[in-house]
């Protein structure tokens, strides 16, 4: 087992612990089962798609097939199971959850109260997630046009798709922010009405005003993160 597979376990048991203590405390099932299914679902990811791809023998299919089966196969498989940065790029969001323990939470009670230019201390989690997830889609990307047959139909929409995979990451953030923080209103709404308009007795707290500053903060992780590419980038084309 290689260590970063070891960090993904550590970090599961980590979000694990987190879950199990916010059950114990609120009692409510909404918000620690979806961080627990969508953490163990990224923390996975790859011994999901070795399953996948031992289930429908795709390593044979691909040596006998040059397809968008394959490419896609191809490209995953470097982008996220043979990718050692990957533990690395989900690291965050497991991080975000595991801030959100009764003994240290973030988003609630003294903690949430703090504020610097507006920004509470969950906009590093928010930040580091849209870093993180920016420098994985680039990757994916860039894997994609890689494993794509010169003589592919796609061959061009790779290309392109690689040369503008800033923006194109900046649109999927997009798409994944509004998705998550809808998910996160929709919980907030029933913990609330489950327990009777009562914000100390629920897990998730959510407002617009924080939900603006999550935005700006996913913003600033991927300026970061397109600007770090960009910076590698330029320093390649100077050493060649």
């Amino acid at each position: 087992m290689k260590s970063t597979d070891l960090l993904r376990v550590a970090l599961w048991l980590g979000v694990l612990n987190t879950a199990n203590a916010n059950r114990k405390v609120f009692g409510l099932p909404t918000t620690w089962v979806f961080h627990l299914t969508l953490n163990s679902f990224i923390l996975f990811l790859p011994e999901i798609l070795r399953g996948v791809a031992h289930f429908f023998p795709l390593d044979a299919r691909a040596k006998h097939k040059r397809d968008l089966v394959s490419t896609t196969h191809a490209t995953l498989q470097d982008a996220i199971v043979e990718n050692p940065n990957y533990a690395l790029y989900v690291a965050p969001v497991a991080l975000a959850y595991m801030v959100s323990h009764p003994k240290f939470n973030i988003y609630k009670g003294k903690w949430a109260k703090l504020r610097l230019f507006g920004f509470g201390l969950d906009a590093l989690p928010h930040a580091l997630t849209a870093f993180a997830f920016t420098q994985l889609m680039m990757d994916t990307l860039a894997a994609f046009r890689r494993n794509t047959p010169r003589d592919a139909s796609w061959r061009a929409i790779a290309e392109r798709a690689d040369e503008h995979a800033g923006n194109l990451a900046g649109a999927f953030l997009i798409g994944a922010s509004a998705l998550y923080e809808a998910g996160e209103y929709a919980i907030n709404q029933e913990e609330l009405r489950e327990t009777g308009g009562d914000e100390s007795k629920i897990n998730l707290v959510w407002s617009a005003r924080d939900t603006l500053f999550d935005l700006l903060a996913n913003t600033i992780g991927w300026l970061a993160a397109v600007g770090l590419r960009s910076r590698k980038h330029l320093a390649s084309l100077e050493n060649e």
